[in-house]
């Protein structure tokens, strides 16, 4: 099995690689990229800079499809591009957030999210909407770190782990969260980097999205392979008309 491990923004997380190559099965080949070519920012946290580096995401989900990977993991907590990417290709995409949340439902009742300031936190709760996900979430608080500032040649990882375990506590103990979510992959590589037994410490489970959502890629690629398709193509994820697609694509000068 071959994936593709997509950061929609310009840089990559510092431990994903090592993180994803500890949980990664012994047949499953991954490849970690960004889309640094056509988004600069190493952050994404904005509701104009989600827009604008979903365009990179997407040729990337395009062109690992026609370069023959089984899967592709989308590895942000704002889940850039994933319902998008699933009417392109036929190949499983999933992302961060939607597969955290998925595997929360089934871990406990409730389930909180800790992101990066709090109107981040606010896209991500619509995220849970769109995903029909919302009726067990608890909370989110902000742990205060901007994007930018969570990479270690901006704060130590002691820092961003003390502010992510103070908010996830809060979440515990005062908002009854059962399971708790990093809201951005960047502080959820740090914890499981350097923190493994976060559920000592904060009291309830601590879900790294990249773990979750890596895995997940996985598992859809096996059922895949075994003959049952991953995406309905009736409504939601119905493909746009090829005529469309090949005008589009010409007008923009890409390959069809």
């Amino acid at each position: 099995m071959k994936i593709l491990v997509v950061n929609p923004f310009g840089d990559t997380e510092f431990y994903g690689q090592d993180n994803l190559a500890r949980i990664a099965r012994p047949d499953t080949e991954f490849d970690v990229v960004d889309i640094g070519d056509m988004y600069p920012l190493r952050n994404n946290q904005w509701l104009y800079f989600r827009y604008m580096c979903t365009d990179g995401t997407l040729e990337t989900v395009m062109k690992a499809e026609k370069q023959g990977y089984d899967a592709v993991f989308i590895s942000c907590n704002l889940d850039i591009g994933l319902y998008e990417a699933r009417q392109l290709v036929d190949i499983p995409v999933t992302a961060t957030l939607e597969s955290a949340a998925l595997v929360a439902h089934m871990m406990g009742s409730t389930y909180s999210l800790v992101t990066v300031d709090y109107q981040n936190g606010k896209i991500q709760e619509s995220l849970v909407r769109t995903y029909g996900l919302h009726e067990h979430f608890a909370s989110q608080r902000p742990f205060d770190i901007d994007a930018n500032d969570l990479y270690p040649d901006r704060t130590p990882a002691g820092e961003v782990i003390e502010a992510v375990v103070s908010a996830a506590k809060a979440c515990v103990d005062e908002d009854g969260a059962e399971v708790v979510i990093p809201g951005c992959t960047l502080a959820g590589s740090v914890l499981t980097h350097d923190l493994p037994d976060a559920e000592s410490v904060i009291g309830a489970p601590v879900l790294d999205g990249m773990v979750t959502g890596f895995k997940m890629a996985e598992m859809m690629a096996d059922i895949r392979a075994a003959g049952v398709p991953t995406v309905s193509r009736r409504g939601w994820f119905e493909k746009p008309p090829e005529s469309d697609m090949r005008t589009l694509r010409t007008f923009l000068g890409r390959e069809p």
